[in-house]
């Protein structure tokens, strides 16, 4: 098995920004299911995955909120052009094969988190996102894929290690120290990545950084053993993945089984039409093979 599990709001996202404005000859917007379906082409073609999954956000960790009320506050709210599309992306990724994953009330780290956690065990992972907490799970099963030009990368361990200065297993240490602008998520005052991946290469971890901050000799360690501490904790709190939600679809459910015949209809409708006469010969000769084995 190789499943490709991709986070579903940061490539929609992405996918709109990226691309300029298209619409339909009624005025309805595409530019984000077109940047899609040609973002999903490519990572198919690039890792050929046996399985895939797109996760998808259904609410807010309500133990994450209960620890910080402002958590994913800063958050803007989705533009109307791309609100109307994504009433749609389920339907292309019905017709791309790729079954959507949702979890009631859960994150959609969460739930890559939690697929993660499982397939590992039957073969390899990649988890297609821009999230530093997942990066938390790369392993010698799990790696990152991320995409730049005509190119795209596979983030292992060492790559991780390199960017980060710490292995992924200590990423969550790192961003309790700095904090995630992208999840409103405050750091310490002055304390950047490269000043907090020393102090973990240092100590080690986490916990022995903060039992010997108060005997440290520098003062800005030891402003870690005040009203500080609290906050790290929190943070640690904050970033810790999920990784035992209850699955919403097995992972032999996850097999990538793409229907060229509703691509063809989809590209239709949204006058994708190159798309659309590529899809409608591979279903031709998906029906000639069919008609000829029976």
């Amino acid at each position: 098995m190789r499943l490709l599990l991709v986070d579903g709001s940061y490539y929609a996202y992405r996918s709109f920004y990226a691309m300029p404005p298209l619409q339909t000859s009624s005025g309805r917007p595409t530019n984000a299911l077109y940047g899609l379906t040609i973002v999903l082409r490519r990572m198919l073609a690039d890792l050929r995955p046996t399985h895939a999954g797109w996760a998808v956000d259904d609410g807010l960790c309500a133990d994450r909120l209960a620890l910080c009320p402002e958590y994913k506050a800063n958050r803007p709210a989705v533009p109307e052009a791309l609100s109307v599309q994504l009433d749609q992306v389920e339907e292309l990724m019905a017709a791309l094969g790729i079954p959507v994953l949702r979890v009631a009330g859960e994150e959609a780290d969460d739930v890559m988190a939690s697929y993660t956690a499982a397939a590992r065990r039957e073969g390899e992972v990649v988890l297609a996102t821009n999230d530093k907490d997942l990066l938390a799970l790369v392993s010698p099963r799990v790696s990152i894929y991320q995409s730049s030009g005509k190119k795209f990368h596979l983030l292992g361990e060492q790559e991780i290690t390199e960017k980060w200065g710490v292995p992924p297993a200590q990423i969550p240490d790192l961003l309790a120290l700095i904090g995630d602008s992208v999840d409103n998520i405050a750091g310490i005052p002055g304390v950047g990545r490269v000043t907090a991946a020393r102090w973990l290469r240092l100590y080690g971890s986490l916990e022995s950084l903060l039992r010997e901050a108060p005997r440290a000799s520098s003062a800005r360690l030891r402003r870690l053993s005040g009203p500080e501490r609290e906050r790290i904790l929190r943070n640690r709190k904050m970033v810790e993945l999920r990784t035992d939600l209850p699955l919403p679809l097995p992972l032999e459910a996850l097999a990538i089984r793409p229907d060229p015949a509703k691509q063809a209809e989809l590209f239709r409708r949204w006058e994708f039409r190159k798309l659309a006469k590529e899809a409608e010969e591979v279903a031709a000769k998906a029906r000639s093979q069919s008609e000829f084995f029976f």
